[in-house]
Formats: structure tokens, C-alpha cells, sequence
């Protein structure tokens, strides 16, 4: 029960503070299975399975009218069983994944919970109550959060028990199964992010990358630094530097109009 409600309450403060804060991206798998660790008391569990689930929610974004799976509410859920049950990352992948795909269908339901606040709203503004307006606005977010929040406590909830041993029924080959497809799924998420960024201006860089990675051996840390000294470069000695001189060629030609 505890574990159950701490998970539930973890996903409620970073719906909210990701919506109120200017979207610091703390719903991000690598952030919120970082944040169930240290609620459950594994954070290395916690860390390693939001790293493994932010690698397959990576290229996973709202395009258009499509609704993407949770990746809030899957990594908590994946990440709560995995360090509960201790079973690694596998198991967190396949318990996120459905999980996510709930969330994702449950969307519509709970945008439609805060159409109650409706007759509430109506109300302060016939009275021209502003102040209780602006109060009211946090709690009308909420209602989406905390039933969020109810959801991913109540797949905890169901019991450790239960969920280990339904997964103790499944077979080994499924397991084992889900532990390859976490991996491949990561490359799949890179390449859905890398489908929306390649054009042919870029498509260098990726494979300069590659090299320096594969063939140079190098971190990615270092591999980091050199691309931000790349930017940089460009940055002062390409188009940026290019507009620089116009600027100032036309700022002389003007002057020496005005001189004559």
C-alpha cells in the first residue's frame, strides 16, 4: 500500500510540475525512473531502467492528432516493479510498455474529467470572481494528475505477489524475449528521432559520430564536446559571422553617404 501510494504520488507532482514549470522535462523516463528509485529506495534500479526506457520513449512524440504512449506512467509502473520485484530491466520493459498503451487510450477520459469544472468556472466568472478563478486553475490540472496518478498506484497496488507470480508463469523464451526487444526498441526510438532530423546538411555529422565512436573509440562525453566546438566554429565563422560583415559593410556605406 505504501509503495503503491508513493508511486502514485510521485507521478502527480511531476505531471504537475512539468506542466507549471515550463516543461523541464521532468516526465521523461530517465527523470521519473530516477525519482521512483529514490521514493522506493533502489536508485541505481531506478536510474538504469529510466535510461533503458528513455532510449525507447526517445522518438516517441505527439505529431499532429496522434496520442503517443505515456512514457510518465510506463516508466513508473515498469520502474516500481523492477526494483519491488528485483527482476532487472527486462521485466520493466514488459510491464511499461502495456502500461504506456493504458495511459495512452485512457487520454481522452481524462482530459474529459476537468469538462466537470465547467459549471464551477461559469459560476466565478458571472460573479466576476477572478481571484477564485486563478486558484481554481492549478485544481483543474490536478484532476487529470492525480487520476494519472491513481492509475499507475493501482497497477502497483494489485501486489508484488501477484505480479511475480504471473511473471514466474510466463515462459523463460518470453523474458528473454523482452530483453532483446528492449535493446533493439532503443535503436528503433534513435531512429525515429534521427527519421525527423536527417536531411543532407546533417547526414555528415552522423556519420562522423559513428566513426568517432566506433573506430576512435572515444566517449560519448568526448564525442559531446567536440560537437559543441563544431558549433561554435560555425557558429562564429559561418552564416553568423557572414551577416556580421554585411551588417558592418552596410553601416560604412551609410556613414560615408551621410559624410557627403
Amino acid at each position: 500500500m505504501t509503495e503503491a501510494l508513493l508511486v502514485g504520488l510521485t507521478v502527480i507532482v511531476l505531471e504537475f510540475v512539468e506542466t507549471w514549470f515550463s516543461y523541464p522535462m521532468t516526465t521523461r523516463p530517465l527523470v521519473v525512473g530516477t525519482a521512483i528509485g529514490i521514493v522506493l529506495g533502489d536508485v541505481a534500479t531506478g536510474v538504469m531502467v529510466g535510461a533503458e526506457l528513455e532510449l525507447v520513449f526517445m522518438g516517441v512524440m505527439a505529431i499532429g492528432g496522434t496520442v503517443p504512449p505515456d512514457a510518465c506512467s510506463g516508466t513508473a509502473v515498469g520502474a516500481a516493479y523492477a526494483i519491488i520485484l528485483g527482476k532487472g530491466v527486462e521485466v520493466a520493459f514488459a510491464l511499461a510498455i502495456p502500461a504506456s498503451m493504458v495511459c495512452q487510450m485512457l487520454l481522452v477520459p481524462l482530459i474529459s474529467l476537468r469538462s466537470l469544472w465547467s459549471p464551477v468556472v461559469d459560476r466565478l466568472i458571472e460573479k466576476g470572481n477572478y481571484k477564485a478563478l486563478e486558484r481554481l486553475v492549478p485544481l483543474v490540472s490536478l484532476t487529470m494528475f492525480i487520476f494519472k496518478g491513481l492509475i499507475c498506484g493501482a497497477a502497483v497496488l494489485i501486489g508484488s505477489d501477484a505480479m511475480n507470480a504471473f511473471i514466474e508463469t510466463l515462459p523463460t523464451v518470453l523474458i528473454d524475449g523482452m530483453g532483446v526487444a528492449s535493446g533493439m526498441l532503443a535503436a528503433v526510438g534513435f531512429a525515429l528521432l534521427l527519421k525527423m532530423m536527417w536531411t543532407k546538411k546533417l547526414c555528415v555529422y552522423f556519420f562522423l559520430g559513428f566513426i568517432m565512436a566506433a573506430y576512435c573509440n572515444m566517449p560519448l562525453m568526448a564525442i559531446a564536446i567536440c560537437g559543441i566546438i563544431l558549433v561554435i566554429i560555425f557558429y562564429f565563422e559561418g552564416s553568423f559571422a557572414k551577416r556580421v560583415t554585411n551588417n558592418v559593410s552596410v553601416q560604412k556605406d551609410e556613414e560615408e553617404l551621410f559624410n557627403d
